[in-house]
């Protein structure tokens, strides 16, 4: 139930007179007369379980100015007050205490991401401003310095304008500036294979480098905006891909293939950055972590790896085959790069989830379930209902 009122009436068999005919000796039948107001009673009495407390409250009014049933009138009054006062709550029922509010992570708000959107945004934008001097052939420092301080005052207005009064949770600015970083680092690995840094200048290598650091952010801003990510699926995604480029660069060495060409080495890099960022999107999708556990997994593969290269120093003998011991290096590291990884993610498996697993699926932020007693009458027998949300 979210932002509605499920409303219930159930008679408890609570009874505080006979009817007439239940005191009639037997095998005497007493003719009771209907009350006139009765269908006027059940009808404000289905508005009401409907939700319409407003009318309800006016038509149970009216049932008790012409009832002639004494139990019937005085239900009548009592049910209409209850609907006057569901109409001025707003449909919602109290039991005392407030409703529960479901803790909501600041990442998750609207505008959680805002800042480091507008953080990354700048951060880019001065780099914009150097590729524009070059571009541009100025000399003259003071010139160059108004091209640059004119890009970044221009990121930081433009994303400040952009980003108020728009959606930008904390996991939509992370992947914005995770896509940023991708295109950064493709067109770094791809621009040499596919001559897109061809032609001995400095001006083309950072066109291709600037354009696809913008188009990679926009491309992860628009995919994050339709997934809504939490801040430590972008982190694990992060995470994996910064692993899964260590990963293959360890590969070569422990492979030493003897006809890998820089083309090609640069090519399968960054192959294995995109697929690792791919894996590690759809692993980090079905995970509830928190930024918290995120971050502490993501160290402690950190210091995996650090103890893999810290242990081939110690074991390794300097005296030995060199292309054996950078195998054997390699493969510790890589050893430890992933069993860090793995033991983080079994060490922190206690932690809290993310504020965004937390909530009770089917119950509103906003409302509890709460419930309100009141006297009624059903077929002239006076009784009690409960009414409320549960």
């Amino acid at each position: 139930m979210r932002n509605a009122l499920i409303t219930t009436a159930a008679l408890l068999a609570l009874t505080s007179s006979a009817r007439a005919e239940d005191l009639e000796p037997p095998g005497v039948t007493a003719v009771v007369a209907p009350d006139p107001a009765r269908p006027a009673f059940d009808a404000a009495f289905d508005v009401m379980t409907r939700g319409d407390f407003s009318t309800a409250a006016v038509e149970f009014r009216a049932v008790a100015a012409r009832a002639i049933d004494p139990e019937l009138r005085g239900a009548a009054n009592q049910l209409g007050r209850l609907a006057a006062d569901l109409a001025r709550r707003g449909g919602r029922l109290s039991f005392g205490a407030e409703p529960t509010q479901v803790g909501v992570s600041e990442d998750d708000q609207a505008d959680g991401g805002r800042t480091n959107f507008i953080i990354t945004s700048t951060i880019a934008s001065l780099y914009t401003g150097v590729v524009l001097v070059d571009l541009s052939d100025t000399d003259d420092v003071k010139a160059s310095t108004l091209i640059v301080m004119g890009a970044t005052a221009g990121g930081l207005v433009g994303s400040i304008y952009a980003s108020r009064g728009r959606t930008m949770t904390g996991g939509m600015a992370d992947a914005y500036g995770l896509g940023l970083s991708l295109g950064v680092g493709n067109s770094l690995l791809l621009g040499q294979p596919l001559g897109l840094f061809d032609g001995g200048s400095t001006e083309k290598p950072q066109l291709v480098v600037l354009g696809a650091a913008w188009g990679g952010a926009a491309a992860g801003l628009i995919l994050a905006n339709r997934i809504r990510p939490t801040r430590a699926q972008v982190s694990v995604t992060s995470t994996i891909g910064a692993m899964g480029v260590v990963s293959t660069m360890l590969g070569f060495v422990i492979a030493q293939p003897d006809d890998l060409s820089g083309d090609a080495f640069l090519t399968i890099t960054a192959l294995g950055l995109d697929a690792s960022i791919a894996a590690g999107a759809g692993f980090a999708g079905k995970l509830d972590w928190s930024l918290s556990r995120a971050r502490l997994v993501g160290l402690s593969a950190f210091l995996g790896a650090l103890a893999g290269v810290g242990t081939s120093i110690l074991v390794l003998d300097d005296n030995g085959d060199g292309d054996q011991q950078a195998r054997i290096a390699a493969s510790l590291t890589l050893a430890g790069l992933w069993g860090g990884f793995a033991l983080g993610t079994r060490l922190t498996n206690d932690m809290a989830p993310d504020y965004r697993f937390r909530a009770k699926p089917g119950i509103s932020a906003t409302v509890s379930p709460t419930m309100i007693k009141s006297p009624t009458a059903i077929k002239a027998a006076p009784g009690l209902a409960l009414v409320g949300s549960f």
